[in-house]
């Protein structure tokens, strides 16, 4: 029976992934991510593995792999955590080369909860700052700051919860804020304690002074 369960768990995580890795990109999205997380509690530590593939409708060209660790801070307040991470991405160059670049990086969150009001649901904020440095093969080493807002329903609505979180990049090295994400989507029903999200990113880029936008359908599997 548990290999059963834990046969169909991979099942759906591979039915998930395959449908956003196989489709074409429409009208509204460039790219297509795929996430597999997984997290376990180990005693006062929460231990965490993630994967990520970007398909551009015609081949894989960004993957990463990343573990963690994560450990509440009570002392802080409730809601506050530290996290560290390495995270292994590879990038496919015009060549069709795989690049490595490191990136190890270390943050610290705040989760709280506002109360529902008259015209509001409760809503669940997470606010976090990550310090991460990327090293890449040509031994270039940048130090960039990313510092983000989430906001999410304490509400269920259809039967999932919207949420919406924004994510400002600053590049130490260049001295300039130069990247930013905007995520919009929902958290959906769980299916055999396996949460799962689907939710549009909005990636602008600075180049040459001018903002650059890639937008992407992301699906997230996590168990």
């Amino acid at each position: 029976m548990k290999l059963n369960r834990f046969v169909r768990k991979i099942s759906i995580i591979f039915v998930g992934v395959l449908s956003v890795g196989i489709s074409k990109p429409c009208h509204g999205f460039d790219n297509y991510d795929g996430k597999i997380s997984i997290s376990r509690n180990v005693k006062e530590v929460v231990l965490s593995a993630e994967t990520d593939y970007r398909h551009d409708g015609d081949d894989i060209f960004h993957r990463h792999y990343d573990v963690g660790a994560n450990v509440s801070l009570p002392f802080f307040g409730e809601g506050w955590s530290v996290r560290i991470n390495f995270r292994s991405v590879y990038k496919k160059s015009d060549e069709g080369n795989w690049e490595l670049e490191k990136r190890p990086h270390g943050q610290i969150q705040k989760i709280f909860k506002t109360s529902a009001t008259k015209w509001f649901p409760e809503i669940k904020w997470g606010i976090r700052t990550r310090q991460e440095g990327r090293f890449k093969e040509n031994d270039t080493h940048v130090t960039r700051n990313r510092s983000r807002i989430k906001i999410k329903s304490g509400r269920k609505f259809l039967k999932v919860k919207p949420f919406i979180s924004n994510e400002f990049f600053y590049d130490f090295d260049k001295g300039e804020y130069n990247k930013n994400r905007l995520n919009v989507g929902v958290d959906l029903p769980e299916i055999n304690k396996i949460a799962s999200s689907i939710y549009y990113k909005l990636t602008a880029d600075l180049d040459d002074d001018e903002w650059v936008n890639t937008s992407s359908l992301v699906l997230k599997i996590g168990f």
